[in-house]
């Protein structure tokens, strides 16, 4: 069960509302799905109930997410709806009608489990950035590590300042007049960025568990949450508009980074 803390915040009294609201009802599912006191049928019957109002409430909310980030232009739209439509086709994909209430009580448990997951990992690494997407791409300055953004964790700041490097390679490469055609160059930076990332996550959980910090298993969530972003870059969707897609990809890349620095690494002690 997933609890909606101050991490999930997004700072939009709406959309930050209606998030309880549907932590509420999936853990209200969940408490049915476990309450040994009532019979299977009944336990099936509840949850299946509180599914529609979950589907109906999600559906609401997910449409005044996608206006409120249509007011204010926000760059992440798309892929945002994209992350919507998975949520959705997912929790209308599971076929419940069955004369077996035990698989029936199974199946509905899996997807909840799934539901949860993808959930709270989506307001964690994806909402929590509605409205910050600050265009850095023309700002090298903004792609340069600083003091600023230090930890005091001498392993975390020195990968910390890699991703940087290797942001700001991507920038220069995407703005180099001179490569008519950068498919091939962008696409190795690219995945660069995703093996170092991946690299820097584990290396900076290690430590985390080492020392025993209480916020790992947020991290360990926001950090899952980015990679399966990262896998979803298609470079494919760059064709057309090749220099719009690398600014987009960019300034949400390093918004993303920087917003995790300062909101949650510099809360890292230590040791």
């Amino acid at each position: 069960m997933y609890q909606f803390t101050d991490d999930c915040l997004t700072g939009i009294e709406i959309i930050d509302n209606e998030h309880r609201q549907l932590f509420a009802t999936i853990n209200a599912i969940s408490d049915i799905l476990q309450d040994e006191m009532r019979k299977p049928e009944e336990v099936l019957q509840s949850a299946k109930e509180l599914l529609v109002i979950l589907r109906e409430y999600a559906a609401t909310h997910f449409a005044h997410e996608e206006e409120y980030m249509e007011r204010i232009q926000d760059p992440e739209l798309m892929r945002q709806k994209k992350g919507h439509e998975e949520f959705t086709a997912k929790v209308c994909s599971v076929e419940l009608e069955t004369d077996d209430v035990s698989k029936g009580i199974r199946v509905f448990r899996d997807m909840m489990e799934y539901l949860s997951r993808w959930l709270y990992r989506h307001i964690l690494a994806s909402d929590t950035m509605i409205g910050k997407i600050k265009a850095v791409h023309n700002d090298p300055v903004m792609l340069t590590f600083s003091e600023k953004y230090y930890t005091g964790v001498e392993l975390i700041d020195r990968e910390h300042r890699r991703l940087f490097e290797i942001l700001a390679d991507l920038n220069e490469l995407s703005r180099n007049e001179f490569l008519p055609d950068k498919y091939d160059a962008i696409a190795d930076v690219v995945e660069e960025l995703k093996d170092y990332t991946v690299k820097h996550f584990q290396d900076e959980e290690r430590y985390m568990e080492r020392i025993g910090y209480e916020g790992l298993a947020v991290q360990q969530n926001v950090h899952q949450s980015f990679i399966d972003k990262m896998d979803t870059i298609d470079l494919d969707e760059m064709d057309d508009d090749q220099q719009g897609y690398l600014d987009e990809l960019i300034d949400f890349l390093a918004n993303w980074l920087i917003n995790h620095i300062m909101k949650m690494d510099q809360k890292i002690p230590a040791n």
